[in-house]
């Protein structure tokens, strides 16, 4: 086998919660997370290079600060790999947008190499080994529906979120830094200042028994108030997704996109001709079980 395509799902998140800080400075979390067949996709070649890469969005940098150079070497370097990959990316997720697109090609890059080069290595060994570089990535190996905690790396496997929905997908034309999201965030949590948080129990029964009304009550995402505080764009989209007929909407990780749930597919279409007159990355989609798809290979 000299090359391997696959597509990279991304994600949105039916609820963050975050418990305190970690020993080790990192946040503990609980969130619902749940892939979309809103992806990337990847061609992976073997190369006599070390590594070359191409992108069909500008705004990706395709060096050594690209999450994907950054897995190829931690693989290469553990496993003695010899030759070199190239690489091209075809980007679908939104950047920076809280749909993880960064640790799903990661993971995706995870997957391929060990398939292109015969590693024979198991989910959970790459699991272990993404855990060097993100917390996201682990879940973008499983993907499906998960319940994720600690770090984001230690995950549940539920039931899949099997309701007859589309997933409309819209990101404001404003970039938020993750950092300093959760920087604001913990002020609120060190000054006891109450927060809504959402009911995890509550939302994994939902989607166990496919309790459309208990699911929406249920979700809920506590760095939506803080994100909103910079983006008011988060707001105004969530208002027109609910009056076209979403059945539940709003933000994805740290923001600042905005995704809706809705039963009737045509509600869907014409609530998304109405945002993409104001934001381009207007994407209608919908739930996926899985998190990277090996879709060809040669």
């Amino acid at each position: 086998m000299d090359s391997i395509r696959l597509r990279a799902m991304g994600k949105i998140n039916l609820s963050i919660d975050i418990r305190g800080i970690l020993d080790d400075g990192y946040h503990d979390v609980e969130m619902v997370m749940q892939s979309v067949n809103l992806a990337d996709k990847l061609l992976i070649r073997k190369s006599s290079g070390n590594f070359s890469m191409k992108c069909s969005n500008s705004d990706v940098p395709v060096g050594k600060k690209n999450i994907i150079y950054k897995t190829w070497m931690l693989m290469k370097n553990k496993y003695k790999i010899d030759g070199g990959i190239e690489v091209f990316l075809e980007k679908n997720i939104p950047i920076a947008a809280g749909m993880a697109g960064g640790s799903a090609n990661s993971a995706a890059v995870f997957v391929g190499i060990n398939r292109l080069f015969e590693l024979g290595l198991s989910d959970e060994d790459l699991i272990d080994l993404s855990k060097e570089l993100g917390s996201d990535i682990a879940f973008c190996v499983k993907g499906g529906t998960y319940l994720a905690t600690g770090r984001g790396t230690d995950l549940k496997k539920l039931d899949d979120l099997d309701l007859d929905l589309d997933v409309l997908v819209c990101r404001p034309n404003i970039f938020v830094s993750t950092k300093k999201v959760y920087k604001k965030f913990d002020s609120l949590y060190e000054r006891n200042i109450e927060i809504d948080r959402p009911d995890n129990e509550k939302l994994i029964e939902a989607i166990k028994n496919k309790n459309m009304d208990l699911l929406v009550s249920s979700m809920s995402n506590v760095l939506e108030p803080v994100t909103k505080e910079w983006c008011s764009d988060i707001g105004s989209i969530e208002k027109i997704m609910l009056e076209e007929g979403a059945e539940k909407a709003m933000m994805s990780g740290s923001g600042p996109t905005v995704f809706g749930f809705f039963k009737d597919k045509k509600k869907a279409k014409k609530c998304a001709n109405i945002l993409r007159k104001q934001y381009l990355q207007t994407h209608l989609t919908s739930m996926s079980s899985k998190g990277v798809e090996i879709y060809g290979n040669k």
